[in-house]
């Protein structure tokens, strides 16, 4: 017991180490650990942006809060000073998203920067000596690892964390109101989960597929340039660029689908909580301003939410990315 408390409570140093040692082969943690370790380097602009992010998002939803205290109100004859607060929470919630986003971009830009750097050179002492086509291969390797490392780090910052602060202030208001519609609302959330994760499993193929075709691309179009008297690489570069066309054309297609599927089941939980509150209404007495904070809170989540799965198919697919570069020549990124 003793020795498992002593473990717990080691260093994050040491907890990593274990980590590396149990899942060191595995692409996954070391694209988790290059993201972690990526904000961890720029941890001011992390805590920055997380701290932002939370003023975002509850100055988002003071609007909402504000519009049902308004229309409580206006039936009453009584208004007050809520018009001027409704204007200016109004004002402030956009004010803070653009400070954000500036935010968000400078840490993006940074980051993207260095590492961009630090992979092209590392990838010049690897290949000296190598043809165009294979530099070109190798550049657009490191490109689209580069940009899934910055963009995943980008997207972990901006796009969770709001999600999960709106799904804990609108449970909490819910369960405010009724218990039942706050574990409705919660538990109404697993199916769209659920149907997140198999869709990236179901995508994992052809995403890998995906970054390959873009790399021999890239050599291909170097082949073409640098040797426009070669029909047989004109004719590979027609090839791969058809090839291209119909993966990418696949991928929207089916990643689109699986949008919609979300949509769909998240659109029926909104409903299933409204439909809820009705049949609650006598005995809880819930008013109009109430059922306009329902509609309002729940509205937010489930647009932050498919932004939030959307932003997460992302992060899989740039985490394939990662994957076709470590596997062309078995080296993991140098900040992993």
């Amino acid at each position: 017991m003793a020795r498992t408390v002593g473990w717990v409570a080691s260093r994050p140093q040491r907890f990593i180490a274990r980590l590396d040692a149990l899942w060191g082969a595995d692409r996954n943690w070391q694209f988790a650990r290059t993201i972690g370790r990526l904000i961890w380097d720029y941890r001011r602009y992390a805590l920055a942006i997380l701290g932002v992010t939370v003023l975002q998002e509850l100055s988002a939803l003071a609007p909402v809060r504000l519009l049902g205290v308004f229309v409580d109100r206006l039936s009453g004859g009584e208004l007050g000073n809520v018009v001027w607060l409704f204007l200016g929470a109004s004002l402030l919630s956009p004010a803070v998203a653009r400070a954000n986003v500036i935010l968000r971009h400078k840490m993006f830009y940074e980051t993207d920067f260095s590492q961009r750097v630090e992979l092209t050179l590392a990838e010049a002492e690897r290949m000296t000596g190598a043809d165009m086509e294979a530099a070109g291969e190798a550049n657009s390797r490191v490109a689209n690892a580069v940009s899934g490392i910055t963009n995943a780090a980008y997207h972990v910052l901006g796009s969770f964390t709001p999600v999960i602060i709106k799904i804990a202030v609108v449970a909490a208001s819910l369960v405010a109101y009724n218990r039942l519609l706050g574990a409705v609302y919660v538990a109404s959330l697993i199916v769209p989960i659920v149907l997140t994760v198999l869709s990236n499993d179901r995508l994992r193929v052809l995403r890998d597929t995906q970054y390959s075709v873009i790399s021999r691309l890239e050599g291909a179009g170097v082949r073409v340039i640098t040797h426009g008297d070669d029909v047989s690489a004109q004719e590979r570069f027609r090839r791969t660029m058809r090839e291209r066309a119909t993966v990418l054309i696949t991928l929207v297609a089916r990643h689109q689908l699986s949008l919609l599927l979300r949509q769909v089941a998240l659109v029926g939980s909104q409903f299933a909580v409204v439909f809820l509150a009705i049949a609650l209404r006598p005995r809880i007495g819930l008013t109009p301003g109430d059922f306009t904070m329902i509609v309002g809170y729940t509205t937010q989540v489930a647009a932050a939410f498919i932004e939030a799965a959307a932003c997460l198919d992302a992060i899989v697919s740039y985490s394939r990315a990662y994957h076709v570069y470590v596997d062309a020549h078995g080296a993991r990124l140098a900040a992993g």
